[in-house]
């Protein structure tokens, strides 16, 4: 669904970018804001919209079992209800059979907020350094990717 935007938002959304986080390729972002995406990239940049930040990072982490089992195990242990040792041992064999426990057990939702709370969403989402960056001037947040 197309968006529109006036010239006050759209020259608060340029002013945003260059001066938060140097992306000079503002038109590219205002396109693909009035195009509807709500997750996108440009210049280097992750755009995601606010309101399905949890929703794409559980996606994210549900695709890669293997991933979600190689959390601390003193981490899975508040998740799973488990043993610390014992989750160790799993993990030592096979990191992907917690990955499997997790998504099974329906505790995806759990470990995401648990994660997001410790850790924020840049460690997720921003492979460059880990920062995230709340735009004011649209409801985003941008991640550094490269």
């Amino acid at each position: 669904m197309e968006q529109t935007y006036d010239f006050t938002t759209c020259r608060a959304i340029c002013a945003e970018l260059e001066n938060k986080l140097g992306v000079y390729n503002w038109r590219e972002v205002i396109e693909e804001l009035k195009d509807g995406a709500t997750d996108f990239e440009v210049a280097g940049y992750r755009f995601i919209a606010t309101d399905d930040l949890d929703e794409i990072m559980r996606d994210e982490l549900a695709s890669d079992e293997y991933v979600l089992g190689c959390f601390f195990p003193s981490f899975l242990s508040g998740i799973l209800d488990m043993d610390q040792d014992a989750i160790q041992k799993i993990q030592d064999a096979a990191p992907e059979a917690l990955g499997h426990l997790i998504i099974a057990r329906g505790a995806l939702h759990h470990l995401q907020r648990e994660y997001v709370s410790a850790d924020g969403y840049g460690h997720h989402f921003a492979h460059y350094d880990g920062d995230e960056w709340e735009m004011s001037s649209f409801p985003f947040s941008a991640f550094r990717v490269n």
